[in-house]
């Protein structure tokens, strides 16, 4: 029997144990980290965000969960700023609602909402406006490229995101997306400009499927036309899930090249 291209959970073992490491780290991160903690960006109980400061006037890295839009929240992925405010860059975790009692083209509005909200907050949370980027996992690296699309940032970082639904839409992630062939269109990343000229870097790990792969690909192949620096990656020896954990060290080559474009 075939593995859907598109079941990264299905390259592991159990993710149930690796997202439980994620929340423990993660509890850990806000009990030693001061910040401001569910600050509301929008109107639903979902609408939240938790601020990981470097120090006033830091740039800013902000980040968007996976959990292939339908699980997950900002409290599991908190042990990302343990990499990145060491190196003197602030980091803000969105929360957003997810499918299916919150419908794709919402959760990408909440998206643009968030970094909407924290540009022009930027005086309250002390960041450098010149330097917002923003970053994300797997549905977060669609999420983070989708706000990129209507708000200039300073880089733009995929993790094994998705950019093209159109073959998502084909796998087994539609039974709980629901998209039909114009949503999985309108809802592409690759399909649109991006808001200004900003560098893009979209990796992935090595031992992912080649349909991740070639999503990080076509986000470079589609943005590079516009005058973005835009670079492809693997990270050797990573699935989908353990290229998460680099961030959580300073000196890991995927954390200090984040760290490069977002300064």
């Amino acid at each position: 029997m075939s593995i859907d291209p598109y079941n990264a959970g299905a390259t592991v073992d159990d993710v149930v144990p690796i997202f439980a490491a994620w929340a423990r780290a993660s509890e850990a991160t806000r009990a030693e980290r001061p910040g401001l903690r569910n600050v509301r960006y929008g109107e639903s109980a979902a609408e939240t965000l938790d601020v990981f400061s470097a120090g006033p006037g830091a740039p800013l890295a902000i980040y968007f969960h996976g959990g292939y839009w339908k699980r997950l929240d900002k409290d599991d992925v908190s042990y990302v700023a343990d990499g990145l405010v060491p190196l003197g860059i602030s980091v803000i975790t969105v929360n957003y609602g997810l499918v299916p009692t919150v419908p794709l083209h919402e959760i990408t509005a909440q998206a643009r909402r968030a970094v909407t909200w924290i540009r022009a907050n930027n005086d309250r949370l002390e960041f450098d406006p010149a330097r917002m980027s923003v970053f994300g996992h797997s549905a977060g690296g669609h999420l983070a490229a989708m706000a990129a699309i209507e708000v200039p940032v300073h880089a733009l970082i995929s993790i094994s995101g998705l950019h093209d639904l159109r073959p998502v839409r084909e796998s087994f992630a539609n039974e709980w997306l629901g998209l039909d062939e114009r949503e999985a269109r309108m809802l592409s990343p690759i399909n649109y400009a991006p808001a200004g000229r900003f560098p893009i870097y979209a990796t992935v790990g090595a031992k992912e499927t080649d349909a991740f792969k070639g999503q990080a690909r076509q986000l470079v192949d589609a943005w590079k036309p516009y005058g973005c620096a835009a670079t492809f990656d693997e990270m050797p020896d990573d699935d989908h899930f353990s290229i998460c954990w680099r961030l959580i060290n300073p000196h890991d080559p995927l954390t200090q090249k984040i760290a490069e474009l977002v300064r």
